[in-house]
């Protein structure tokens, strides 16, 4: 055989095979990736979601009025104290000495403007001199009167009672034999939170607001205990606003607890599902394989190994799923074509 011809064959049977590779890599590139899933009965719930920490409704914080020295302390964190149970008490003498002291002193003002009365009326002459004395001495006598009262209010406050029943969760540091000055008393304070009236505060964004809704149901999952599920109801939706870092605003909405659960303390934070609308056993898809298109709802259902176009009408929508009323039935496969079909 003539070299040419062999030559030319080989060269036919190499043209031959770059086009079968050709096409063969052009037709796999081309083939529709499909990913199918069965219709299921599942749950359904539609929420909207906030972040937020346990409190307690029931709570105060002691705190003494005035600098003095605090002469004994009867609580440590931890106790239990019962409704108007005094907890500390600061040194009633200095208090006491200072009330006398007050109280002679409104003797004397009141002895001095008594006298000065006396001798008005019997002269039976109103000077402006004696008109400005007489202002005086009211003015002072009003002002030991304000003196005494402060002083009596000082030793009836000496001692801290709590108002409520609960747990003491801080002493402020207040320490037995120490002297409080002006300067510390915001500082120094024992405080008592009924634990019992623990409640979960959320904040929800604004755009989520007008789906939150009294006794509305909510589900809670905390931090501390991710693999549980905490159930209450919205019990307030407070009327004004929080301004964020970001510029939005968020909403505080308060929770409270369905069951009491000792494990739980006040500052444990978490997340909130407010419940807007929850559906059991219905039909449902992941809602990316439902398509729209001119008012119609659809999916592709699988026939003879191809997808069909199939018109369906869905109901309630979550962030994954979407329930189906109409179109389908259960274990029905149905397509989605990644390459956007």
């Amino acid at each position: 055989m003539p070299k040419n011809i062999v030559k030319l064959k080989w060269y036919i049977i190499a043209i031959i095979l770059v086009a079968l590779v050709f096409f063969y890599f052009t037709a796999k590139n081309n083939k529709k990736e499909w990913r199918m899933v069965e219709v299921k009965r599942q749950d359904l719930v539609e929420s909207v979601n906030g972040s937020g920490e346990l409190e307690a409704q029931n709570s105060a914080e002691l705190r003494f009025n005035i600098p003095s020295k605090v002469v004994w302390l009867k609580v440590k964190k931890g106790d239990q104290v019962n409704r108007w149970q005094a907890v500390a008490s600061l040194d009633k003498k200095t208090l006491e000495k200072n009330l006398q002291k007050y109280l002679l002193d409104f003797s004397k003002e009141r002895a001095d403007f008594d006298e000065d009365l006396k001798v008005t009326y019997r002269d039976k002459v109103l000077t402006d001199t004696i008109s400005r004395i007489l202002a005086k001495n009211q003015y002072d006598l009003d002002k030991a009167v304000l003196d005494v009262e402060i002083a009596d209010l000082a030793a009836k406050e000496s001692v801290l009672v709590s108002p409520i029943a609960g747990t003491v969760i801080s002493t402020g540091g207040l320490v037995a034999g120490e002297n409080l000055t002006a300067a510390n008393l915001a500082t120094k304070y024992i405080k008592v939170s009924d634990l019992s009236t623990l409640r979960f505060k959320a904040q929800v964004d604004e755009v989520d607001y007008g789906k939150i809704r009294l006794g509305q149901p909510v589900n809670i999952v905390l931090d501390a205990f991710p693999s549980e599920t905490f159930t209450g109801s919205v019990s307030f939706i407070n009327q004004e606003g929080v301004k964020t870092l970001s510029g939005g605003v968020t909403i505080p909405i308060e929770i409270s607890l369905d069951q009491p659960d000792e494990r739980l303390v006040i500052g444990l934070s978490g997340e909130a599902d407010f419940i807007i609308e929850q559906k059991q056993n219905v039909l449902a898809i992941p809602r990316e394989f439902i398509k729209s298109r001119n008012g119609q709802t659809y999916v592709y259902v699988l026939k003879k190994n191809k997808p069909v176009l199939k018109e369906i009408t869905a109901g309630l929508s979550t962030i994954s799923l979407t329930e189906i009323t109409a179109g389908l039935e259960e274990n029905q496969t149905v397509v989605l074509v990644k390459n956007g079909q």
